[in-house]
């Protein structure tokens, strides 16, 4: 079991319980329905697709929300959030539109990728810290990446004020620790373990797979789509004329199914003016970015090198070797 699929199954569980629960009202002559609790997921943008895949794949009852699209868009998603189970945005999304969530509130709050908030003066730290929610839970596979003070921030989410305040933590906690201090590293760790869900590799090894594939579903962005679309629509012309052609030239339909292939990997490898947003190439920024704080290494294939020459670029800005 992964830190998805048990987070799913207590989604699940909620809303069995909810049922339940006005089941019973009803069993008492009450009037009284109990709403389903509605819960909150927060994710890197390149992620909000695949918690959605998650969930349809082994929680189909589930109602989700995505929380996506233009400003205007998201402000009217949000005015129905209580039809759903389960909202589902974006670390960026939510920052955006933080205001918009001062009068909702949520049973679960779950942030994946926590060390994204590990910086807990960040816009998106403060974020999170200000949704109203009864149970929040933070997922990652790496709590702490370069100062002890990351764990606080996490926690600081999770049970505000629970390890005290962050002057009172890096004095008397980290460091300490980092110069060595054993009995502090075991308060420390008396401290956090009641509230850490972990397991380690050497405890799931013999449970792994030689290999996992994951597919990661992306919308375009209203500038993508909109391309797209112009393209699709110039293709159809271009198809009918040749089907009306007593010899169809498979070439010329392999070019147009090419281009069209192109816009949906990067549209800036037909398109060099292109300012849009490229989500292909901005969430796989994202994940080799986040595999690279987890010190893992990445092989990236492409049907089409040449877009290596814009990933190349931004590695060496990025300072991704």
């Amino acid at each position: 079991l992964g830190k998805t699929l048990q987070i799913i199954t207590l989604l699940e569980h909620a809303r069995l319980e909810a049922i339940s629960k006005t089941v019973d009202l009803a069993e008492t002559a009450s009037h009284t329905a109990c709403p389903p609790p509605v819960s909150l997921i927060v994710c890197p943008s390149s992620l909000v697709y695949n918690w959605d895949s998650e969930i349809e794949h082994f929680a189909p009852n589930l109602k989700t929300l995505l929380i996506t699209g233009t400003a205007q868009e998201r402000q009217e998603l949000l005015t129905h959030y209580a039809d759903y189970d389960i909202l589902i945005t974006s670390y960026d999304m939510l920052k955006r539109d933080i205001a918009s969530y001062e009068n909702l509130h949520f049973h679960y709050q779950i942030i994946d990728e926590a060390q994204y908030i590990k910086n807990h003066r960040t816009q998106a730290a403060r974020s999170v810290c200000s949704i109203h929610s009864v149970t929040r839970f933070a997922l990652t596979g790496t709590p702490i990446e370069n100062r002890l003070s990351e764990l606080w921030s996490i926690f600081d989410f999770g049970l505000a004020g629970y390890l005290y305040s962050l002057n009172y933590f890096t004095r008397n906690f980290e460091k300490p620790i980092e110069m060595g201090d054993e009995k502090r590293k075991s308060q420390l760790k008396k401290l956090v373990s009641p509230f850490i869900l972990r397991r380690t590799k050497k405890q799931v090894l013999k449970d792994l797979p030689d290999k996992v594939e994951k597919d990661m579903w992306l919308n375009f962005s209203p500038e993508e789509k909109q391309l797209y679309l112009a393209n699709l629509a110039q293709v159809n012309e271009q198809l009918q004329q040749q089907l009306e052609l007593e010899k169809v030239d498979s070439i010329l339909i392999l070019a147009m199914m090419t281009r069209l292939r192109q816009i949906c990997c990067e549209p800036r490898m037909l398109y060099e003016n292109y300012k849009g947003e490229s989500t292909k190439f901005s969430m796989c920024l994202d994940l080799i970015e986040t595999l690279k704080e987890y010190g893992k290494k990445v092989l990236l294939f492409s049907s089409f090198t040449s877009i290596f020459d814009d990933f190349i670029e931004e590695f060496d800005r990025r300072g991704i070797k």
